[in-house]
């Protein structure tokens, strides 16, 4: 129970854009500049832009410690823990992950 408590705040964590970025991820993903892989991060599926670029960097660079920070509590490995987040993601909006 305690785990599952803890991805779901990790979940509502990993989507909350960096206040420097000046692209919104949401924004991002409805364009289809970006798109979640099954790894739990995301990658950028259009040309080459600075600001998606820098915007994936951000995202990943969190997402990356939240995963180890709900690793490091729980006793998991943080790769899986990025997998079982984007598993929930795929659940509630299959549309933005990369195909």
């Amino acid at each position: 129970m305690m785990k599952q408590l803890t991805l779901i705040l990790g979940l509502g964590i990993m989507f909350i854009p960096p206040s420097y970025a000046s692209m919104d991820l949401a924004a991002a993903l409805s364009s289809k500049k970006v798109c979640e892989r099954t790894d739990g991060y995301i990658q950028a599926t259009l040309g080459n832009e600075e600001e998606v670029a820098n915007l994936v960097n951000a995202v990943n660079s969190k997402r990356t410690k939240v995963y180890s920070d709900i690793a490091a509590k729980d006793g998991l490995d943080p790769a899986a823990v990025g997998m079982t987040m984007a598993e929930h993601e795929r659940t509630a909006n299959p549309g933005k992950f990369c195909r």
